[in-house]
């Protein structure tokens, strides 16, 4: 009995050791490696073709989610210069046409289910000329004046020719 006993109890505290090293033993995410700067690819477990591929589609996600980010900003970024007389009509129209055509081209290239690597390069490229041309339509100092100097003048000889 005194054996049964003996042997219960070192089973019991062999479990519990197993238990409180399993807590060390875990795997690790591939961060905490010494490579805290870099790449995550300081852990060997880690380094295979199945992570590598769940990082590059992590890293597309991410480019993706802040590309709409940027998007939304441009389009109150050109509703904003609209609403305090900055863009003209004719260069607000512009500048929303080339945002929905940037929002077309990132359809048609979704209607796949995804976006590849050059897809997502070309819309980035896209948006930031598009930026460029919104931050000189805004800053090009015509006012939505309808060709008039002040509220109460007549238009101006011309006027009329440079639509």
């Amino acid at each position: 009995m005194k054996a049964s006993t003996t042997l219960k109890t070192l089973a019991v505290l062999g479990l519990t050791s197993m238990t409180l090293m399993a807590g060390a033993a875990q795997a690790d995410n591939g961060y905490g490696y010494g490579n805290y700067g870099g790449y995550p690819n300081a852990n060997p477990w880690m380094n295979g073709q199945v992570n590598q591929q769940a990082r590059f589609q992590f890293a597309m996600r991410e480019r993706l989610a802040q590309l709409d980010q940027r998007q939304d900003a441009q389009m109150q970024r050109i509703l904003a210069g609209m609403e305090n007389g900055r863009l003209t009509m004719k260069e607000a129209t512009g500048l929303l046409r080339e945002h929905l055509a940037i929002g077309n081209l990132e359809r048609k290239y979704l209607a796949d289910g995804r976006l590849g690597p050059n897809e997502l390069q070309d819309l980035e490229q896209r948006l930031e000329t598009a930026n460029r041309h919104i931050q000189f339509e805004k800053n090009d100092r015509e006012q939505q004046r309808g060709g008039m100097d002040r509220p109460g003048d007549m238009p101006r000889q011309g006027d009329h020719d440079r639509r």
